[in-house]
């Protein structure tokens, strides 16, 4: 099966630059490493992969950014109120924790879809958004590919199976270091309160 995969991707390699950028637009996720073997196994060229990548992430990260900005609120009012409560806490998590959060939101499952719209709704301003989220997709796609080129064609098998673990695990790690973030921004918060009166 893997073959037959790898004979098309060769017969049609401007469509899948074209997939690769649109799905990079949609969503980060594992997409680099499967594209990280299929370079290994030259499939696909190395630099227009990375290009589509990159491009895509960045046009995903921008269309983000600038919905948060423009619609945020308006977006959040329509959300059924658990999640906008949970909206209301990522905002929290950004507000305090915002270059890692910029830095890490692209890895566990779920987040990655939405995590640069809170961004967007937050103060701040889009100069200096633009270098944290290049340096989070450039960190992303990097250590995917490499990842993928490293465990090359021959592993393809095994990390399908694998890989569709490593998603919910990232957002049990993510989840689970958000939660304990927001409870040190909590004791933050009473001791700035008590101090105050």
């Amino acid at each position: 099966m893997i073959e037959t995969i790898n004979l098309w991707i060769q017969d049609h390699q401007d469509l899948v630059y074209i997939l690769i950028f649109t799905y990079c637009v949609s969503k980060s996720s594992i997409l680099p490493v499967f594209v990280g073997i299929l370079v290994a196994s030259e499939s696909l060229l190395l630099v227009p992969s990375l290009t589509a990548m990159i491009a895509g992430g960045f046009a995903g990260d921008m269309l983000r950014f600038g919905l948060g900005r423009r619609y945020g609120d308006v977006i959040v009012a329509k959300m059924p109120k658990s999640f906008a409560g949970w909206m209301g806490k990522t905002m929290r998590l950004f507000e305090h924790y915002g270059v890692a959060y910029i830095l890490l939101c692209r890895y566990p499952n779920t987040i990655r879809m939405i995590g640069m719209l809170p961004v967007g709704m937050s103060s701040m301003s889009l100069i200096r958004f633009l270098p944290l989220s290049t340096l989070s997709l450039l960190l992303w796609v990097g250590i995917y590919v490499a990842l993928g080129y490293s465990l090359g064609a021959s592993m393809s098998e095994l990390l399908e199976h694998n890989l569709m673990l490593l998603g919910p695990v990232l957002l049990l790690v993510f989840v689970a270091v958000g939660w304990l973030a927001l409870r040190r921004i909590d004791k933050l918060e009473e001791r700035a309160l008590k101090a105050t009166e």
